[in-house]
């Protein structure tokens, strides 16, 4: 006889193919998430890698030199510069050079070389090239009524930047270095002598053909001058360098300064980054938990599948 309530209390036996079984818009919507959120995870991340400012690095920038010849023996000058950076105009990048002779009654020819300067750009004239570095001849003249002689102002135009460098919110400006004889200095002789007692005038001297009455005139730095009216220097703050004694707007201005250096940094960029950081942070966040997400998701059939095996009597 057969005992009916043996068993009583005994667990039915799950079958194996339970998961199986499961419907299937359920395992659609199943993997349907998996892939919204793998989506979300990598998109976000790609996202947030990008806004993430990268670390701030020293900025260079390349140091031309400009060197200068007169045909008259102990011939004194003042040279001004201007540097200026614009990305409205073609080519956006120029160097604008005058020089003032101090005897207001005597006309003098200028030879100016300018040494490790971006090529040029279309226009830039009368300037000839030569194997190392382009010069040109600048004439001043006697003013009208004894006024102080100065020659026409030559421009050199690039389509590269020729003294100024940006990267991120700071900007650095270098002017070239002026080449030439400082008052008090020992006498230097002309482009007669060999090449060899000319030291830094070598090029210079070379591209003129060595012409004994060209010889190195007494310099004095004038005003030098870099402008940019795009980006706008009202942006920026002075951080180091040469102070300038004009600052604001869209003029720099330094006095008597040859070779002036100076880095300045963009409060706007300096906010944008920060702010760009921080959406940065949120944004890899939110792509770490959509990740996480994703792969708990999948994972769960699996998690699902060692719940539901039967019990051992």
């Amino acid at each position: 006889m057969t005992d009916s309530g043996s068993n009583h209390g005994a667990q039915p036996a799950v079958p194996p193919d339970r998961d199986k079984r499961r419907p299937r818009s359920e395992r659609f919507w199943s993997w349907l998430r998996v892939v919204v959120l793998l989506l979300a995870a990598i998109g976000l991340g790609a996202w947030g890698s990008q806004l993430r400012p990268s670390a701030a690095k020293p900025i260079s920038v390349s140091l031309p030199k400009i060197t200068v010849l007169a045909d008259k023996p102990n011939a004194t000058a003042t040279v001004d510069m201007t540097l200026s950076s614009n990305l409205r105009e073609t080519p956006p990048y120029s160097l604008t050079l005058t020089i003032t002779p101090a005897n207001a009654s005597q006309s003098v020819k200028f030879a100016v070389s300018f040494g490790h300067f971006p090529r040029p750009a279309s226009g830039t004239g009368p300037l000839h090239r030569s194997r190392n570095a382009s010069y040109t001849v600048i004439d001043s003249s006697p003013g009208p009524s004894g006024a102080a002689s100065r020659s026409k102002p030559f421009t050199y135009t690039s389509s590269r930047p020729i003294g100024e460098n940006s990267l991120g919110a700071q900007l650095r400006v270098a002017f070239p270095d002026l080449g030439g004889k400082q008052p008090g200095s020992p006498s230097t002789q002309g482009c007669g002598v060999a090449a060899s007692l000319l030291g830094s005038y070598s090029t210079i001297c070379n591209q003129l053909g060595n012409q004994p009455h060209w010889t190195p005139p007494l310099l004095e730095a004038g005003t030098t001058t870099f402008s940019s009216p795009d980006p706008a220097l009202g942006d920026y703050q002075y951080l180091a360098g040469d102070n300038p004694t004009l600052l604001g707007g869209n003029r720099w201005m330094w006095s008597g300064i040859n070779g002036v250096t100076m880095l300045a940094s963009s409060v706007q960029a300096q906010d944008n980054e920060q702010n760009d950081l921080f959406y940065a942070g949120l944004l890899l966040g939110v792509a770490a938990g959509a990740g996480i997400m994703c792969i708990t998701e999948f994972l769960r059939p699996a998690w699902r599948k060692g719940t539901d095996k039967p019990a051992a009597n």
